[in-house]
């Protein structure tokens, strides 16, 4: 039996059960007299439908289309675009009320055809054809990180960056929602935002390993005001890798290195001295680079200081934009694992750092420890710092709040 067929048997039979006390109890009279007397059936159905849609204005894409039944519920309901492609959504309970479930295109005709079935089983149907509204302008998502098809660390974020600010609270969280994260290991995370252009997902926990995730860019729907609207995106996905997580103690001159969980290597090191301290917390592998020339300069030494520095330096794994390396020291292997004599980065000896840059890729975590000062990671501006807030801090920058993933 068709699924067509299915569905008007169940509303023949609903109103079958339902005909006595609509026909009868209301009226003058009552069942008892009314025993004898042949009633009447209905030619017309009583359902009346009604859709919030008018041929005479643009129907907007960010408001979903709702049809609603009266004296009935609904039979049927199909919204379909030029290329008769049906557009997905949902009844609400009761069977009372259908709205869409995906946004609708800029500029496009649709055709909405909604039946409804009253109690005698008698069948109400009406057909509205609209136009949706076209933008004067679009904002759209002009970046994403991760890039496509990579695979990063357990604490890579997710960053979307739209081409133009928004400022505005409830845009901010109509943008959120619409940049649905799916995984195919669930997890509950929350858009954050970095500054008016920048938007980043964080995880309440680190990815799980070995999970795929996608994050759709589309904003279509998304009311900027002054006729401008969210524009359409493609999905980005990406994978995530083995967990790799270094552990930097700068009071015992060591890094420790953790391959999903179990310790792989743990190595001297040596981090900030007075007065250019390694910042402390939790930092993520920004990017990594053979050969990196160094200049005191490019960080506020000045070029006569006996501070200053300019070095080609190997192996070298970014964790912060001001300056942070964990890196080749050949100069220093001497304090290695015994004393903190650097400008703020972590070195260890040619051999350490090129088996670390081998190891380690985009998203794997450095967190550092016992620094006896106060520098700290900035949570915002110097990489990715998201993870040295705690949850509740995080949900803060959140103008949507938290969400599950979807199902990938």
């Amino acid at each position: 039996m068709n699924r067509d067929r299915t569905v008007r048997l169940r509303w023949i039979g609903w109103a079958l059960t339902s005909a006595l006390p609509l026909v009868f109890v209301t009226g003058c009279g009552t069942w008892e007299k009314q025993r004898g007397t042949e009633i009447e059936r209905p030619t017309k159905s009583a359902a009346r439908l009604t859709v919030d849609v008018r041929p005479d204005r643009p129907a907007q894409p960010a408001k979903p289309i709702t049809v609603t039944a009266s004296d009935g519920r609904l039979y049927a309901v199909s919204l379909t675009g030029p290329d008769g492609k049906p557009v997905s959504g949902g009844n609400a309970a009761g069977d009372a009320t259908w709205s869409n479930s995906e946004p609708l295109a800029y500029g496009t005709t649709y055709t909405l055809t909604a039946s409804a079935v009253d109690a005698f089983g008698l069948t109400a149907t009406r057909t509205d054809t609209f136009t949706t509204l076209v933008p004067d302008a679009e904002k759209h998502v002009a970046s994403v990180l991760p890039e496509a098809d990579s695979t990063v660390g357990v604490g890579m974020p997710i960053t979307a960056t739209l081409e133009k600010p928004v400022t505005d609270p409830a845009q901010r969280a109509e943008v959120e929602k619409r940049l649905q994260v799916s995984a195919s290991t669930p997890v509950e995370g929350a858009w954050g935002w970095v500054d008016d252009k920048t938007v980043r997902y964080r995880p309440k926990e680190y990815w799980p390993v070995g999970s795929k995730v996608s994050v759709a860019t589309s904003l279509v729907g998304v009311d900027f005001g002054d006729g401008v609207y969210g524009g359409p995106g493609k999905p980005v996905g990406f994978e995530v890798g083995d967990s790799v997580v270094a552990t930097v103690d700068a009071a015992a001159h060591t890094m420790t290195v953790k391959r999903n969980g179990t310790d792989v290597k743990t190595v001297p090191v040596t981090t900030g001295k007075a007065g250019f301290t390694t910042r402390s917390g939790t930092k993520v592998v920004l990017g990594k680079a053979p050969h990196v020339l160094m200049d005191g300069t490019t960080v506020g030494i000045s070029a006569n200081s006996s501070d200053n520095y300019r070095l080609d330096v190997s192996w070298a794994t970014r964790v912060t934009w001001s300056g942070e390396f964990l890196h080749a020291a050949p100069w220093s292997v001497g304090a290695q694992g015994s004393a903190n004599v650097s400008h703020g980065c972590v070195g260890m000896s040619d051999e350490n750092a090129k088996w670390f840059y081998d190891e380690v890729k985009v998203g794997d975590v450095v967190v550092v420890v016992n620094t006896g000062e106060s520098k700290t990671m900035e949570p915002f501006g110097n990489g990715y710092g998201e993870w040295n807030l705690d949850w509740s801090q995080w949900l803060t920058h959140s103008a949507a709040g938290a969400s599950g993933t979807r199902q990938l």
